[in-house]
């Protein structure tokens, strides 16, 4: 049985440079008195599906944090508030930062008609944007999908690293297979961008391309249609 009073964040690393400031930030958030948060680098994983996959099982935890090592959290409370999110509804599998209310038949989650939240993002040096979709109401919003920076868990779902073997499009299949047994996403309401994305310079290859045609393989008949 999975410790409810404790906490993990995952991370695939392959840059220990940027995931000592992503540690940084992980240390200075506030725990509840009562939990214990441990953190689970994934060093040589040959997928992320793999990678987290691998994690998963080590971990006694019940709330999971599958964290990008971009990824700085700036929301110091966010322990307190996924697990109060996950007490009062059992039936939200996945939080996240943002994601689209429906997943478009291309499954790519910000071309979708409504897409949600907030993040601050560097992508050059010395220059942080600040990248907003819908603003997310106060009860927070339910989605079909979530992106992969930053993905929350209560159900220890398996990941597919039989059929995503590269980077891309893990998260996708996460949304599917955490709704197909019958649970929610929510992306929560926030004041302020609660991380900043540093996401560098980077563009879609053919890998990404190829992992697109492998989700839509195993998923495209479950999505939208409108």
């Amino acid at each position: 049985m999975n410790d409810t009073k404790k906490i993990a964040f995952i991370s695939c690393v392959n840059d220990e440079e940027m995931y000592a400031e992503c540690v940084r930030y992980l240390r200075h958030l506030e725990i509840p008195q009562g939990v214990s948060a441990e953190l689970v680098p994934v060093r040589g994983a040959p997928s992320m599906a793999a990678g987290y996959e691998a994690a998963r099982r080590a971990s006694s935890a019940r709330c999971k944090v599958y964290l990008h090592q971009d990824v700085l959290l700036t929301e110091r409370n966010i322990v307190a508030r996924l697990l109060e999110i996950f007490r009062k509804d059992p039936g939200i599998g996945v939080v996240g930062f943002a994601g689209c209310r429906r997943l478009p038949v291309d499954g790519v989650w910000w071309n979708a008609r409504e897409c949600y939240g907030t993040v601050w993002q560097v992508r050059y040096p010395e220059l942080m944007e600040r990248v907003e979709y819908r603003p997310v109401p106060e009860q927070g919003v339910e989605v079909e999908a979530l992106d992969g920076m930053f993905l929350a868990t209560q159900a220890d779902v398996p990941w597919r690293e039989d059929v995503f073997t590269g980077w891309h499009f893990y998260d996708m299949s996460a949304a599917m297979e955490h709704r197909r047994r019958g649970m929610r996403l929510m992306i929560p309401h926030f004041e302020k961008p609660p991380c900043i994305h540093e996401t560098g310079c980077k563009w879609l290859d053919d890998a990404w391309e190829a992992a697109q045609q492998v989700f839509l393989a195993e998923c495209g008949k479950e999505l939208a249609q409108d």
